[in-house]
């Protein structure tokens, strides 16, 4: 096999890349939230649009690396940048993975893009605000949830907080009592 054949591997590779990068970036929610954040006590598991951002930049380093490698011919430049992708490609797809929002029977738990989890006990929740989508200003719906220690986050309701996940979200809203204004 001759030097260009040997680099047109890296086509190939840029190639499935650009196939496979939508499979996979859509399909990561479902699959994130059937293994691991599957619970008999799980009310819903919302993830982003940003999460979605973050995957296809993943999968754009990646690509952009692959299309880069073709190009050079030194194997330590070769190796500084599959390591360097590799790196981004992880660093960029795992911070993807852990933005979500996940309510359970007992808990509600909030990983936001940039920060640390935390997690809170429905009781320390004192405030719901549900805005409603508003086709005049562009606003989508959205719930913003507000804590006893002045905590607040909001996030828009995905495919996965169907009517029967916003009933169970109401009733759990009444049986702690937790005021919700809704606009």
């Amino acid at each position: 096999m001759d030097q260009f054949e040997k680099r047109s591997i890296y086509w190939v590779f840029a190639i499935l890349v650009i196939v496979i990068a939508p499979i996979i970036v859509l399909l990561t929610p479902v699959v994130l939230s059937v293994v691991v954040f599957e619970d008999p006590n799980k009310i819903a598991f919302i993830s982003f649009g940003k999460n979605l951002i973050m995957y296809l930049l993943a999968f754009f380093i990646t690509f952009i690396s692959l299309v880069f490698l073709y190009f050079v011919k030194k194997f330590i430049t070769k190796l500084y940048v599959i390591i360097l992708s590799l790196f981004g490609f992880f660093t960029i797809y795992l911070t993807g993975l852990n933005y979500y929002v996940y309510l359970d029977e007992n808990y509600i738990e909030y990983n936001p893009l940039l920060g640390s989890k935390v997690v809170y006990q429905w009781a320390e929740l004192t405030n719901v605000r549900h805005l409603y989508p508003d086709s005049e200003t562009g606003e989508d719906e959205k719930y913003i949830f507000h804590f006893s220690d002045g905590y607040s986050f909001q996030f828009e309701p995905t495919g996965a907080m169907d009517s029967s996940v916003k009933s169970k979200l109401y009733n759990k809203l009444q049986l702690f009592k937790v005021p919700i204004e809704e606009y």
